[in-house]
């Protein structure tokens, strides 16, 4: 994200009045660094001592109760590129043992890794676009960082609320491709797995990325830039492999008939991965979308030989917040990078528009939008997650705010008439401009879902049809099998909570009594002998 100022007044350090957290019903994380450090730097990391305190939920939490959920060591850096200039920031954490060596652990529910983020949503008024956004990626069936809404003390400081959030990392319980070690430099092993990344380009070495042979919208040469292995560790075998099998997805996708060498450019990537991508780029209108903190991956050949879009990471600037990209105009697309202050185009590809032009594609996309907008996209279920998820923060937010006191200032490029003056009517803003840029893209989305070939495709297990509805549905709900028609299926319903509240085996299509359940979000959960498949509803 760069820092657009032309025209507007940007507010780099806000004041703040001082506040002393007691107790929350969110964890609370406590970091302590040395006196002799004046903040903690951007790189590198320095030792820090961190506690988190989790009572469990429903319970309450005291800054002077006992660390509980993790106590130790911590490397800690501060993490972005514009928003480091405000006071509340963004850190990047890495658990230490007592040695200083890297320690994996769980945290707060979340599967064990030693890298974390402590992200400061700073930027975002509502404090709910980035994990709005991740739960919404999970919901289509895709990794996203998972994350909790925790309060933060350093040196007996309130610094407000934050996401703490997985860092995007090669893990089987992150993004779950193979390892690549120095020695895998040939045969099979060198196939995988990889994750690149688009990014800003005028800070990179040379040696941390490879240039495409195709053009950029910004009219250089695109470059993709090693993110796994890491630049200094990838050997020249792996970023020789890695440059040709882009090439040859780049030549397919850029043909006249979309294929290179007898392949199709589409049965080199996962079709519905790059459509879901686009549809929540495209749902939030993201102005750094595409182009910035955006990553693909590609696992070893003998589990998948497809390139992956994801997975999804810089929210912030979304949902209508800013004047970039006229990301606060509910219409128009955002993968022409068209709009006025559209900026960094030296890192935007030029394959979103080539495959915006395959009816192949927009056909999938088609489908993919109409299936969700009966599950997570629809309007209602939208509404009900971001309601949920401010209640849920409750008093938390407004403390936020309090130490944070920018309600009401243009600290960032936000568009006229914005700044609002208060958290609600942040809150309703973002449900307005939701509601109407949905009702856009109904009407705008392209492709014919009838003639959608990728579908049927039978080995592609997320692409296997059922349908769930009516959605939201007040009485009885509808599990239609489609394609799991004849097979032995578990039909479950979950709670919001997770407790399962319905069970039952069926062959075909089955009807569900809801009418004596209390209105909310549910998850319909899916199973065969090998496969789970998940969709969200909602009882009105």
């Amino acid at each position: 994200m760069r820092l657009l100022c032309a025209g507007v007044v940007c507010l780099l350090s806000v004041s703040f009045y001082a506040q002393d957290l007691i107790e929350s019903h969110l964890p609370i994380v406590v970091i302590e660094y040395e006196n002799g450090i004046d903040e903690i730097p951007d790189e590198p990391r320095v030792l820090a001592v961190m506690g988190i305190i989790d009572n469990g939920e429903g319970e309450i939490n005291h800054i002077d109760d006992p660390h509980n959920e993790y106590s130790g060591n911590i490397g800690i850096e501060t993490r972005g590129n514009s928003t480091q200039m405000f006071e509340k920031k963004t850190y990047t954490i890495e658990l230490w043992d007592e040695n200083m060596e890297d320690q994996s652990l769980a945290l707060l529910g979340m599967a064990e890794e030693e890298d974390w983020i402590l992200h400061a949503m700073v930027i975002d008024k509502t404090q709910f676009r980035v994990p709005l956004s991740f739960d919404l990626s999970r919901e289509m069936g895709h990794y996203a960082s998972n994350y909790r809404f925790v309060e933060v003390v350093i040196n007996d400081e309130y610094r407000g609320l934050y996401i703490l959030t997985e860092k995007i990392k090669r893990d089987n319980n992150r993004v779950d491709i193979a390892k690549l070690d120095s020695e895998d430099i040939e045969g099979r092993a060198v196939t995988g797995g990889y994750i690149l990344r688009i990014d800003w380009t005028w800070d990179i070495d040379e040696d941390d990325y490879f240039n495409s042979n195709y053009d950029s919208q910004g009219g250089e040469y695109m470059k993709y830039q090693y993110y796994y292995p890491k630049a200094e560790n990838i050997q020249q075998n792996q970023k020789d492999y890695i440059k040709a099998w882009m090439d040859v997805f780049e030549d397919a996708v850029f043909s006249n008939d979309f294929f290179a060498n007898g392949i199709r450019y589409t049965d080199l990537i996962n079709v519905t991965s790059f459509t879901d991508f686009l549809i929540i780029n495209e749902l939030s209108k993201n102005s750094d979308g595409y182009k910035l903190s955006t990553y693909m991956h590609k696992d070893r050949t003998d589990a998948d030989d497809r390139l992956h879009a994801g997975p999804i990471w810089d929210f912030d600037q979304t949902y209508g917040m800013s004047a970039v990209c006229s990301n606060y105009d509910p219409t128009g697309w955002t993968y022409l990078q068209e709009q006025e202050w559209c900026e960094d185009l030296q890192s935007m590809p030029m394959f979103w528009q080539s495959m915006m032009s395959d009816t192949v594609f927009t056909n999938h996309l088609s489908c993919r939008w109409s299936a969700l907008r009966q599950g997570p996209l629809h309007i209602d279920s939208l509404f009900h997650r971001i309601d949920a998820m401010n209640s849920y923060v409750g008093e938390a937010v407004t403390r936020n705010f309090i130490q944070w006191d920018f309600q009401g200032e243009n600290i960032w490029i936000e568009p006229y008439p914005l700044p609002l003056e208060t958290h609600e009517e942040e809150v309703e803003y973002m449900k307005n401009w939701i509601q109407e840029r949905i009702e856009w893209l109904d009407l705008n989305m392209p492709g014919n879902c009838m003639n959608d070939v990728i579908a049927k495709i039978p080995e592609q297990e997320e692409n296997i049809f059922f349908r769930v509805f009516p959605n939201p549905a007040s009485n009885n709900l509808t599990v239609d099998l489609g394609d799991l028609n004849g097979v032995n299926t578990t039909i479950k319903l979950y709670d919001l909570s997770n407790k399962l509240i319905i069970e039952k085996q069926s062959t075909s299509t089955i009807m569900l009594d809801v009418s004596g359940y209390a209105k909310g979000i549910y998850l319909v959960e899916i199973s065969t002998y090998d496969h789970v498949f998940r969709s969200q509803v909602i009882i009105d």
